[in-house]
C-alpha cells in the first residue's frame, strides 16, 4: 500500500493486486479508490490491477499546485513512474472520466487504452449540470454527512456501504467543491482526435441522462472505439454491476491486445 515519494508534490495513496497487463481506475470526486473494490476481486487474477486515490481524496494528500485537470492527469503519470509502469489501461467512472480523457490527451504514449463508465466529454445537459451545482452548493455548506450518505446509498449495502461513506467523509468539503467545479466546466470536445488510444464507451441502459454523449465521442473520436449498454443497469456501473462490467472490461482489454499484436505484425 505505497504512496508517491515527491517532496514537491502530493503523496498520492495507491495499491496494486495481481499481475497481468496494467490497468488503473480513477474514482469520482470524494469516493475514493474503494468505489474499485468489486474490479479488483475479479480482475486481479489476469490484470495488474491499480487504484489510486485522487489528490485531496481519501489518503492522498495536497499540495500548494493550483488544481487543474492537467495536474490531476499529471498525478495519474506519477503513479504509474511510482509503480514502474510505462504504459496502461485506465479507466475512469463518471467525472473520473474526465481526468482519464485529459491522461489520454496529454500522455498517448502512456496509454494502452481508456475505457469510460458513464463518461462525458463536457457537460452539457440540464440534469447533469444541475447535479453537479447540487454537489457544489452542499460541499460549500459543509455537509459532508448528507453527501457521504447519499453517495454511499446510491452504491452500496451492508458494511460496504458505512465503509464508502466513511471514506467520502476524508474528503474536505471545502476540496470537494473545487473538484464538483472543475469537473463542471471540464470541457475536451475539441480535442478528442488527440486521444490516440482505443477507446471503451460503457453506459447503463437505464441512465439515460448521459446516453447522449456517446454521438460527440463517436464524432470526435479519430481512433477505435466500442460502446456497450448494460442492460437494466443505472450509473453506479463499478458498484451496483461489476459482474457485468468486469467481463465488459476484460473483453476489451483482450480486444484491444489483439489489435496490438496484429498491427506489429502486420508492421514487421
Amino acid at each position: 500500500m505505497p504512496w508517491t515519494d515527491n517532496p514537491n508534490h502530493a503523496s498520492l495513496y495507491y495499491e496494486i493486486k495481481g499481475s497481468g497487463p496494467p490497468i488503473l481506475f480513477i474514482h469520482p470526486p470524494g469516493m475514493g479508490h474503494v468505489t474499485f473494490r468489486h474490479q479488483v476481486e475479479s480482475l486481479s487474477d489476469s490484470y495488474t490491477v491499480i487504484l489510486m486515490d485522487v489528490r485531496g481524496n481519501g489518503r492522498s494528500g495536497l499540495d500548494d499546485h493550483p488544481l487543474s485537470m492537467a495536474l490531476l492527469a499529471d498525478d495519474i503519470r506519477r503513479v504509474l513512474d511510482d509503480a514502474h509502469i510505462k504504459k496502461a489501461f485506465v479507466c475512469g467512472y463518471s467525472n473520473g472520466g474526465s481526468i482519464v480523457q485529459e491522461f489520454a490527451i496529454r500522455h498517448p504514449n502512456r496509454t494502452r487504452g481508456i475505457m469510460l463508465l458513464g463518461g462525458f466529454p463536457e457537460v452539457n445537459s440540464f440534469l447533469l449540470r444541475n447535479e453537479f451545482r447540487s454537489g457544489i452548493i452542499a460541499a460549500r455548506l459543509k455537509k459532508m454527512r448528507i453527501i457521504s450518505e447519499v453517495l454511499a446509498a446510491a452504491h452500496e449495502k451492508g458494511g460496504k456501504r458505512r465503509d464508502l461513506a466513511e471514506y467520502v467523509r476524508r474528503t474536505s468539503p471545502s476540496f470537494l467543491a473545487q473538484l464538483y467545479d472543475l469537473g463542471l466546466h471540464y470541457k475536451s470536445t475539441d480535442r478528442l482526435r488527440l486521444i490516440a488510444s482505443p477507446v471503451l464507451l460503457v453506459y447503463g441502459q437505464w441512465d439515460y441522462y448521459v446516453h447522449h454523449y456517446r454521438f460527440i465521442f463517436q464524432e470526435k473520436l479519430t481512433v477505435p472505439y466500442d460502446v456497450i449498454y448494460i442492460g437494466k443497469a443505472t450509473h453506479q456501473l463499478p458498484t451496483k454491476h461489476a459482474k457485468v462490467l468486469n467481463h465488459v472490461l476484460d473483453e476489451f482489454m483482450k480486444k484491444t491486445a489483439k489489435r496490438t499484436r496484429q498491427r506489429k505484425t502486420k508492421n514487421a
